[in-house]
């Protein structure tokens, strides 16, 4: 990216902006945060922690993202979230740490930016994957994913290029890929159906083989007579 598009992109990005002290509880927001999330009454925002407005599981991982910002030796934490509401949007956080007039840790930032239309629509689901490589988010063409193996929560994404984390759990990916290209053939593996080099029967057992790739993945046995006619073999 040249250095005008650079200024370009900045000049249009207006990012949503929450300052919260250390337990968790929002002291400002812009305008730009309640644009996003248009459907939240302002007020509420001020009236619990950001742990209480998160279920159990997302909490932790918030917690998580703000130890991390703590933390001067790592990288600056960033991460995708998808947020479901009166409507569905996906959100890049960005976490800041801010230092008061005697170099104290008691409020922190967190900005957010809506790439809702960046990596998907309405119609035809992921346009673009995030996953993370090094300190960047990077935006993968769902033609260009081998597999994605589930990772607890999360999820790992393979390319030809190599092994990316994604911060979306497997099933979130698979239900906005398109179910004609990506195929869910075990409880922990959704692959690309276009990059299937090999399918390898052993007894009752089923595994597959994408291009490019040596590993062989599992097709369950509740999933593979469905597995086999979706690939012509049955």
């Amino acid at each position: 990216m040249d250095d005008n598009s650079r200024l370009k992109l900045l000049e249009h990005t207006d990012p949503g902006i929450i300052l919260f002290d250390n337990d968790y509880r929002v002291t400002h927001v812009n305008g730009a945060l309640m644009r996003i999330f248009a459907e939240t009454p302002e007020n509420t925002v001020f009236e619990q922690s950001l742990l209480e407005m998160h279920r159990a599981e997302s909490a932790k991982q918030l917690q998580a993202l703000v130890a991390m910002m703590q933390d001067s030796s790592r990288q600056q934490s960033i991460a995708v979230r998808r947020m479901s509401g009166a409507r569905e949007i996906f959100v890049l956080l960005k976490f800041v740490p801010l230092l008061g007039p005697q170099k104290t840790n008691t409020l922190h930032c967190c900005l957010l930016f809506d790439i809702t239309a960046d990596i998907s629509t309405p119609q035809s689901g992921f346009i673009r994957v995030p996953v993370t490589a090094g300190g960047d988010i990077l935006l993968v063409p769902p033609p260009e994913i081998l597999f994605i193996k589930a990772d607890n929560i999360y999820s790992q994404v393979v390319t030809a290029e190599g092994e990316f984390f994604c911060d979306l759990s497997l099933g979130v990916l698979e239900t906005g890929l398109n179910p004609q290209s990506f195929y869910r053939t075990h409880r922990s593996y959704v692959v690309n159906l276009e990059k299937v080099h090999k399918v390898v029967r052993d007894g009752n057992a089923i595994s597959v083989q994408m291009a490019g790739s040596d590993r062989r993945l599992p097709v369950s046995r509740t999933r593979s007579k469905d597995f086999l006619a979706r690939v012509g073999l049955k």
